[in-house]
């Protein structure tokens, strides 16, 4: 597509939601409308917005990645702005305009350099940057029991006082945490982050069915990548599963690569919380996105093997390495989720879970997708970024 004349008002006619249903867009000071029906009859008279044909592809709001460690080579788990900006200018090439800088530490010293050097970044992106929305911090308050692939000697106990230390480094901008409830001092912990305006997520935890109900009453409101680093369900000890698959009050995150939760189980997933619950996460790691091969994150060798990456050491799974937008495909080709509805599983429902009050005006961010769901551009506050 020819570059942009330098207008204030556009119009994409001719496309169409996942849903099949005709539509247009109208772009207006980076404010981004998607309405249904064809478009209006031209009109040749001043203002006339600048009219683009969409060529009958799929609008779809921009994926925001709530769990993502980083991508196309680029590590979020750093002090470094730069790997941040190049992260944020690959996401868009997968559909990505917003995301959490999902963060951890060795230790405490280590997170809040982390987290200071990298606050001046939330929400200002620049130049074909995908936007930081804010920081997930998974850790360090979860369970040795559960740790995956962690190592245990970076967690430890819940601290009300380090997690306000946390959050004044971040200057604020702590949008979700993930916690063990079941460790001493997580009760004060939850009513710490409810408190702050963050998201309260269980993970990394070996709660039984009561205490992860304990923790709905106490503030939380969120699941990291359901079914991994977590009690297996039982029936007579059905734990923090017992509680997702029967709770409205919760939203899970599904990392929906097929490798780290089977598609037999994503499907029951879906059919028991419904797919307006559901949060497809990339948690992806600096290979995600990159051809097959071995590198190192964190000091650890790791191995990428056919949408895996593996700890060479024990063959234990270290991250994601499928994009987003894969994700989106696989919802609707492997779990058997209608098109618009996995769309919002990348889109609205990531957003819904963050807590829309509390995020930027996302209404300028938006996707123009092929028949296959693959993204052909990427649009940010109104203006077209890939």
């Amino acid at each position: 597509m020819p570059d942009l004349p330098e207008v204030t008002s556009i119009a994409i006619n001719n496309v169409r939601t996942a849903a099949g249903v005709p539509a247009r867009v109208a772009i207006e000071g980076g404010r981004a409308s998607i309405v249904s029906g064809p478009a209006p009859s031209a009109d040749a008279g001043p203002g006339t917005p600048a009219i683009i044909d969409g060529g009958g592809r799929i609008v779809a709001p921009g994926y925001v990645d709530i769990h993502v460690h980083g991508g196309g080579g680029f590590d979020l788990m750093t002090d470094d702005p730069e790997q941040v900006r190049g992260y944020a200018r690959w996401a868009v090439t997968r559909g990505v305009t917003s995301f959490l800088v999902s963060t951890f530490g060795r230790d405490h010293a280590q997170i809040l350099r982390r987290l200071q050097a990298l606050a001046p970044l939330i929400g200002k992106p620049g130049p074909g940057e995908a936007r930081a929305l804010g920081f997930h911090l998974e850790g360090p308050y979860i369970n040795p029991a559960r740790k995956g692939a962690f190592d245990p000697r970076w967690l430890r106990p819940p601290s009300v006082r380090e997690y306000e230390q946390l959050f004044e480094a971040s200057g604020g901008a702590i949008r979700q945490i993930t916690l063990a409830p079941e460790l001493p001092g997580a009760d004060a912990l939850i009513r710490a982050v409810v408190d702050s305006g963050a998201v309260a997520a269980m993970g990394h935890t070996d709660a039984t069915y009561g205490q992860a109900r304990r923790a709905i009453v106490l503030g939380v409101s969120h699941i990291t990548h359901c079914f991994n680093a977590m009690r297996p369900f039982g029936h007579r000890d059905p734990g923090v599963l017992g509680v997702v698959m029967t709770s409205d009050d919760l939203t899970a995150e599904l990392i929906g690569d097929g490798a780290h939760v089977d598609y037999a189980a994503a499907r029951l997933l879906v059919r028991a919380k419904g797919a307006e619950r559901i949060v497809l996460i990339t948690d992806g790691m600096p290979l995600c996105g990159t051809p097959d091969g071995e590198g190192e994150w964190e000091g650890v060798p790791i191995r990428v093997d056919r949408g895996k990456a593996v700890r060479v050491a024990d063959g234990t799974i270290i991250g994601g390495v499928t994009p987003l937008d894969d994700m989106v495909r696989n919802a609707v080709r492997y779990i058997g989720v209608e098109p618009q509805h996995a769309v919002a599983m990348a889109s609205a429902n990531p957003a819904s879970a963050l807590g829309r009050s509390a995020l930027p005006d996302l209404s300028g961010d938006f996707l123009l997708l092929d028949g296959d769901l693959r993204v052909t551009e990427t649009w940010l506050s109104g203006e077209r970024v890939f």
